[in-house]
């Protein structure tokens, strides 16, 4: 990841939750949104099976409403983020069953921007005062969304 992409982020964390991020954060950031948006998928396509499909819709992905409202609370703050390697790295996955339509992939920025959303959000449940998130705050979170998602 280039300077440039990590100062947007460290730019982003304080702009959605007052907070401070390094370089380590950055690589968990970008774990844990890949891990968050593969398990939608794989949801995904089970839905997609049970309709009858072989191609991905935005319909089939379960995305709850608390997850649409930070996916829309991500597009209020047009930032632009380089969510690119977030996606590329989805390939080194297990490959899915199913190809991804293109409105999941013209959604999948702001799918992951609401997912850094919700984990700000989850940080700063955890941590109302929160500033700076370390190992323990990001199993925390972690243990969250394996929960709910």
């Amino acid at each position: 990841m280039s300077v440039i992409g990590i100062s947007k982020f460290e730019a982003f964390f304080r702009k959605a939750g007052s907070m401070d991020i390094d370089k380590s954060d950055v690589k968990r950031i970008y774990d844990f949104t890949n891990e968050a948006i593969y398990r939608l998928l794989v949801v995904g396509m089970k839905n997609a099976s049970l309709n009858g499909r072989d191609v991905l819709w935005y319909t089939d992905l379960p995305i709850t409403e608390g997850l649409e409202k930070q996916i829309q609370e991500f597009r209020d703050l047009n930032e632009e983020l380089d969510l690119a390697g977030i996606l590329e790295a989805i390939t080194n996955y297990p490959p899915l069953k199913y190809e991804i339509g293109e409105d999941v992939e013209q959604e999948l920025p702001n799918i992951a921007g609401g997912i850094l959303i919700a984990l700000i959000k989850t940080f700063k449940t955890i941590e109302p005062k929160l500033k700076n998130p370390q190992t323990s705050h990001w199993e925390r979170a972690k243990a969250i969304f394996e929960t709910l998602l």
